[in-house]
């Protein structure tokens, strides 16, 4: 049943110094209000409130929602630390999902060089999980994108040679991540995302069987942190069911299958089993250097509340975090 939407409520215009002075007098303590105003300058009152908002008092008439005043004994170091560390999160998650980027591009890419020739994406059978009318769009995105881009290589391409397209090796570069996803990869011959889903060790119960319709679903999840990264979005206490990947089947029978490993991780909510998700697709690629990244911004702010993030307290020893 669609609930029926009502007009945006009247908010109106408070200068900076005046939302400070609102959020003082509402219990806010810590912080004077011109340096408060100053935040609220640099970041946005409506960004920051996403990080203080837990720090309201409950709503006893709206049930799931929160108010000022604030609860007693809130101040700004807490609310500017989880700010803090959600930048530097959001930092590392980008940087991990750009390596991961780069592979599927470089590889997809080879792949179709391999299977079709340079040019192996420019026919419709190149492509043989697209509709005719997701061709036609993705063609047409190719050509698009080429024609925009700057890259002094595909600049170089354009002054040069009279080809429409250039090698699929160079395409990959002018396209987003979100358009690749698409077109390439979901046009390529499935024999070629199995394969690419076995080098990353997302397998079925065959051995070194490649799992396309998992690997495919991570993508999705790869795209949406990406975006939210990009965005500036609040990351680390995110709730949002796009950002929760499928979890790999677990197999009682079988103590060695890969899926058990995920068990912690089932039903938890918030980024931890993105997280766990991209660290596992790095550690396939023998990226080391994330882990001790991600770790250690944990180790610098032990105040976070690990369970609004989805992980168990021991959860750097467990096997999938190995």
């Amino acid at each position: 049943m669609t609930t029926a939407r009502i007009p945006y409520p009247s908010h109106p215009y408070q200068s900076s110094a005046s939302l400070a002075a609102m959020l003082i007098q509402n219990g806010l303590s810590g912080i004077s209000q011109h340096d408060l105003a100053q935040k609220i300058d640099l970041a946005g009152y409506y960004r920051l409130k996403g990080y203080w908002y837990p720090f309201l008092t409950k709503d006893q008439t709206n049930i799931g929602k929160r108010k000022l005043p604030f609860q007693p004994g809130t101040a700004w170091n807490t609310i500017e630390e989880r700010y803090t560390f959600d930048q530097e999160l959001r930092n590392i998650v980008f940087d991990g999902i750009v390596t991961i980027e780069v592979f599927l591009k470089s590889n997809i890419s080879s792949e179709l060089a391999k299977a079709n020739g340079p040019l192996g994406y420019i026919q419709a059978t190149d492509l043989p999980n697209l509709s005719l009318k997701e061709y036609q769009k993705a063609l047409n995105c190719f050509l698009r994108d080429f024609e925009r881009s700057s890259l002094p290589h595909l600049e170089h391409f354009k002054r040069t040679y009279s080809d429409a397209l250039p090698p699929v090796w160079m395409l990959v570069d002018s396209m987003t991540y979100g358009e690749f996803k698409i077109s390439l990869y979901k046009g390529a011959d499935s024999s070629i995302k199995e394969h690419l889903a076995a080098k990353l060790g997302i397998v079925t119960g065959k051995v070194s069987h490649g799992n396309e319709r998992l690997l495919g679903d991570w993508m999705e999840t790869l795209r949406v942190a990406r975006n939210m990264a990009a965005h500036h979005e609040r990351l680390w206490n995110s709730k949002s069911k796009k950002l929760q990947p499928a979890i790999p089947r677990s197999n009682p029978n079988n103590p060695v299958w890969w899926g058990n490993d995920w068990d912690p991780f089932r039903t938890t909510k918030g980024p931890a089993a993105f997280l766990t998700m991209e660290y596992y697709l790095l550690k396939q690629l023998g990226v080391a250097q994330w882990r001790t990244n991600f770790v250690n911004l944990m180790n610098r702010y032990p105040n976070i509340p690990l369970n609004q993030m989805g992980f168990p307290a021991n959860w750097q020893s467990l096997p999938i975090w190995q």
